[in-house]
């Protein structure tokens, strides 16, 4: 059960943290490039946490980003279950990205 634990949590920590150290570091912008139909899900904001950090969720989906497209990561996004990216689209539209193995992170 262990070794299924970490097996599933290997990629999508590697992407968070690959991701954590980019946005952080020498104004360098963080960009996900779709490798396959990713969904974009709106921002929701849970009125129980104090924390605004901690109080975002993901919505109803609001775009699904074709193989190609990128999307700009401007945060990491840590739920209950599961992590990925806060992004804005190239329209402006803000959202959050789920971590998976649809997507590339680069920097530039």
């Amino acid at each position: 059960m262990a070794r299924r634990f970490w097996e599933g949590f290997a990629v999508p920590a590697f992407l968070i943290l690959s991701a954590v150290f980019s946005i952080g570091c020498d104004n360098r912008e963080t960009i996900l490039v779709i490798e396959k139909p990713t969904e974009v899900h709106g921002i929701n904001h849970a009125s129980s946490s104090q924390d605004p950090s901690t109080n975002v969720q993901p919505g109803n989906i609001i775009a699904t980003l074709k193989a190609g497209e990128t999307a700009k990561a401007t945060g990491v996004y840590h739920g209950q279950d599961s992590d990925g990216f806060k992004v804005k689209l190239a329209d402006g539209t803000e959202g959050l990205i789920i971590a998976g193995d649809t997507f590339k992170v680069m920097s530039r």
